[in-house]
């Protein structure tokens, strides 16, 4: 179990971090994005809990995004914390593939990666979508150029009209669409969530008949 967050601003994100630290304080990220260019003006890893105060970067015109990592693993290498990166690629994931379905991703990868969240991300890079699947996700792309969100039925990911999400549910929020890839467009403000396309989950992967 972990947390995604996102924000204008950096005190709306302590406040998120601090609802979400249920979650996991294994590790964590901060990343925060010019919002009109979203090049990367900061970016840290590291382990323990997210003491945002801990971090100075520009607060102006920028879009934040943290991560709050459970303890999934005793690695204790950054690379192993949120987002996982291949080239300009960023991806920040919630939930957890299915050993099967890592195995399956391995084979139509034709990859030895072992971590999940960079699994899917190399399909999505591949193939701009993360149909099929089998496990649970929800998840902030970057794609190079723009923030792209999207969740399966089963991991949880809210969002306001002002562009704030986080994995847990907070005031004034509702639930991401599920199966939708969605376009973070900073740039408009409280306009910028637009849908993009479908995608097709695999059901409950945690049924296991």
């Amino acid at each position: 179990m972990c947390s995604i967050i996102g924000s204008f601003s950096k005190e709306k994100v302590k406040e998120l971090a601090a609802l979400n630290a249920y979650r996991g304080q294994h590790s964590h990220s901060i990343t925060v994005f010019d919002c009109y260019t979203f090049d990367v003006l900061y970016q840290s890893k590291d382990f323990g809990p997210l003491d945002v105060d801990a971090h100075t970067f520009p607060e102006e015109k920028v879009y934040i995004v943290a991560h709050q990592q459970a303890p999934t693993t005793d690695n204790k290498n950054t690379d192993s914390i949120h987002p996982a990166q291949i080239g300009n690629n960023m991806l920040w994931h919630n939930g957890i593939v299915k050993d099967k379905g890592v195995k399956e991703l391995q084979k139509r990868l034709e990859s030895t990666m072992t971590w999940d969240t960079k699994l899917i991300l190399q399909q999505l890079i591949n193939e701009d979508t993360p149909d099929n699947i089998d496990g649970t996700f929800s998840c902030l792309w970057f794609d190079g150029s723009n923030i792209l969100v999207f969740r399966n039925e089963i991991s949880p990911l809210f969002i306001d009209s002002e562009l704030n999400i986080s994995s847990t549910k907070f005031s004034g929020s509702t639930s991401v669409e599920p199966n939708m890839m969605h376009l973070l467009e900073t740039s408009r403000g409280m306009e910028g969530l637009t849908d993009v396309k479908p995608f097709t989950t695999v059901e409950n992967p945690y049924y296991f008949a």
